[in-house]
């Protein structure tokens, strides 16, 4: 099974943060995900066998890695040592835990706005994949940043909506409010038909 069989699409250098998860989810299903995070290293391998292994592990994950690339980024790995080096090449060029990065997303985080007629899970995923971008540069957001910053960002036909969840007396979950938003679209779908 290769990254083009299960439709995940090659890294362009665009959409690392997906990416970056579908390719640990084909690892791990491969068994290969201990030795491209170093949860196994190659020091640790007692035996001939285990080392051999652990080489055999090293070159498939950083086949399927490479595979999974675009012919443009395929520099950024090329001289890795091994699979864990190139994953880790990877992550310190596209997260990187520069505070004009964090400042970056920070900004596209709070100022990211639905326009009207937009989806509102298009919108709902686009912050979300904001804050755990965010969380992998080092500058978590937190669950009420999170709903605060949705609940401003919606367009203003969800007005009514806004001010009846601000009402409620118990904390806003993130879950409660996606749930609310969420329905509150197939109620406007289901009103147009």
């Amino acid at each position: 099974m290769d990254a083009s069989s299960l439709r995940i699409s090659k890294f362009d250098g665009t959409n690392f943060h997906a990416w970056k998860f579908k390719m640990q989810m084909v690892l791990e299903e491969r068994d290969l995900w201990e030795v491209v995070s170093g949860e196994i290293k190659a020091e640790q391998c007692e035996t001939q066998l285990d080392q051999a292994t652990y080489k055999r592990k090293s070159r498939k994950a950083m086949a399927v890695i490479c595979l999974a690339m675009e012919d443009s980024q395929l520099p950024l790995v090329r001289s890795a040592s091994g699979a864990c080096d190139a994953w880790s090449r990877l992550e310190d060029h596209f997260e990187k835990k520069s505070l004009a990065n964090k400042l970056f997303l920070r900004r596209r985080f709070f100022t990211t706005m639905m326009e009207e007629g937009d989806d509102v899970l298009e919108h709902i995923n686009k912050l979300k994949t904001l804050a755990e971008q965010l969380e992998a540069v080092g500058a978590p957001v937190c669950e009420d940043d999170l709903v605060i910053t949705l609940l401003g960002s919606l367009s203003d036909s969800y007005q009514f909506l806004i001010t009846a969840l601000e009402s409620r007396s118990d904390t806003l979950s993130w879950e409660l409010v996606t749930s609310r938003l969420l329905h509150e679209e197939m109620k406007r779908e289901g009103a147009r038909k």
